[in-house]
C-alpha cells in the first residue's frame, strides 16, 4: 500500500499539480490542497486555506504564463501522512511581452490523505540558484 501512496504523492508533484499551473484553472487548483492548507512561497506572504490560496495564486500567474516541471527526490509516508522533497524548473513567460525568464525552486510538501485521496497540507518553496 505505500508504493501505491508515493507513487500518488508522486504524480501530483510531478505531473498534477505542474498541469493545474498551466492551466490557469483555479478550481483544479484548489481541489489538490487541504481545506486548512498553508502555501508559504518566497517572497510573497503565506496563505492560509484554499479561498487565501487562490488568491495568492490568481495574484502569481496574473501578468505571466508559468510552465513548471517538477521532480520528486525524496517520498515517505506513514498512516496519512507524507512528504515529498524535490525541485522545480519554471519557464516563466511575462504576459507583457517582457523576455521570459526561468526561475529553479527546491520544494516541501507536507501531504495529508483525506477521504482516501492525497491532498496538499503544507507547500513550501525557495529560490535556488540556476546551476
Amino acid at each position: 500500500m505505500i508504493s501505491a501512496d508515493k507513487e500518488e504523492i508522486r504524480m501530483i508533484f510531478e505531473e498534477v499539480y505542474p498541469n493545474n499551473v498551466r492551466e490557469r484553472n483555479l478550481e483544479l487548483y484548489g481541489q489538490m490542497y487541504t481545506s486548512d492548507a498553508l502555501w508559504m512561497p518566497p517572497n510573497a506572504p503565506d496563505r492560509c486555506g484554499i479561498p487565501d490560496i487562490l488568491e495568492g495564486f490568481a495574484l502569481t500567474i496574473a501578468d505571466k504564463y508559468i510552465d513548471p516541471t517538477f521532480t520528486a527526490e525524496e517520498i515517505k509516508v506513514i498512516d496519512d501522512i507524507g512528504y515529498v522533497i524535490g525541485i522545480s524548473i519554471a519557464n516563466i513567460c511575462p504576459m507583457d511581452g517582457s523576455p521570459s525568464t526561468q526561475a529553479h525552486y527546491r520544494a516541501l510538501w507536507v501531504m495529508k490523505k483525506e477521504y482516501g485521496c492525497w491532498k496538499i497540507d503544507r507547500q513550501i518553496w525557495n529560490n535556488k540558484p540556476l546551476n
